[in-house]
């Protein structure tokens, strides 16, 4: 699993082997880990395994979360203090909806309490901007056109999905920005994996609505109890195909965040108790 800390505060991070080393970009997707050099001791966690990066007000203080944030920013070499401000969140509602924005980002703090409404995810040509999407089983899609300059991030959970939020991703880098398709490379990040990701209804008919019933029937793997797990890796897979990205261009994580919930936070994992104030991880990328 490529979870790395070389980096100032060797704070763990998983990367894209695909975009790990592009000059131009910055991306990262957090752990439960928090950095073993702090730069803000105060932000660390109390309980080992619990370095969050998003979470509702009620429940952790926003001045907490944004010091993490700023680690982030700090471990892959950005100066804080000049894009923070620049920060792009979405108001993730579970769409297929993706918004591209532009100059206006620029010391707008368009996160926290202030994030672009209801879309799940974001695209830019605009460097010094930060993207980020919030995740806890659904995975995130990174995309990044090297000729255009183009970054985004989408949150695609199983509503998402079905909606081929990753479709509509790349048709905005085409529409907006010039992209062609097959100059884009994507990364589909940690999430539930068919390993584990049981559904019933309503998913079983909107997969088989979207995707047709032959590659519904790899999608919807049947188990020996008669339930069904559903692929979401290979159906955003299968949409990036459709979207036009060459097959080598798309990298998959693999990584099942129920299985690898010491690594990643995870809904399912969470007690049913306790899913009021559940954890979360950051998907982040940046144009620099």
């Amino acid at each position: 699993m490529p979870i790395y800390t070389d980096n100032p505060l060797e704070l763990p991070i998983f990367q894209f082997e695909s975009l790990k080393n592009i000059s131009g970009l910055a991306h990262a997707v957090s752990t439960r880990y928090a950095p073993k050099r702090p730069m803000l001791p105060e932000v660390q966690p109390a309980t080992p395994g619990d370095y969050r990066l998003a979470g509702r007000s009620i429940y952790i203080q926003r001045e907490i979360i944004t010091g993490r944030r700023s680690e982030l920013l700090t471990a892959l070499g950005l100066d804080y203090r000049e894009v923070q401000p620049n920060l792009v969140g979405v108001h993730q509602m579970h769409t297929a909806n993706v918004r591209s924005i532009g100059k206006e980002a620029y010391g707008a703090n368009l996160n926290w309490d202030n994030p672009i409404p209801e879309c799940d995810g974001i695209i830019t040509d605009c460097p010094g901007v930060p993207l980020m999407t919030i995740h806890a089983d659904c995975p995130a899609i990174l995309l990044y056109d090297p000729v255009r300059k183009v970054a985004g991030t989408l949150h695609s959970g199983w509503r998402g999905t079905v909606g081929k939020i990753g479709l509509e991703g790349v048709r905005q880098m085409v529409t907006n920005f010039g992209s062609n398709p097959k100059d884009i490379l994507a990364g589909i990040g940690p999430s539930i994996g068919p390993c584990c990701y049981q559904v019933g209804e309503p998913v079983l008919s909107e997969v088989q609505r979207a995707f047709g019933p032959e590659l519904s029937a790899e999608l919807l793997q049947k188990q020996p109890d008669d339930s069904f797990h559903f692929d979401l890796w290979q159906a955003i897979y299968q949409t990036l195909l459709e979207a036009g990205l060459a097959p080598d261009n798309i990298e998959q994580s693999q990584v099942c965040t129920l299985c690898q919930r010491e690594h990643f936070f995870s809904y399912r994992a969470t007690p049913q108790d306790q899913r009021h104030n559940y954890g979360q991880f950051m998907a982040l990328v940046m144009l620099t």
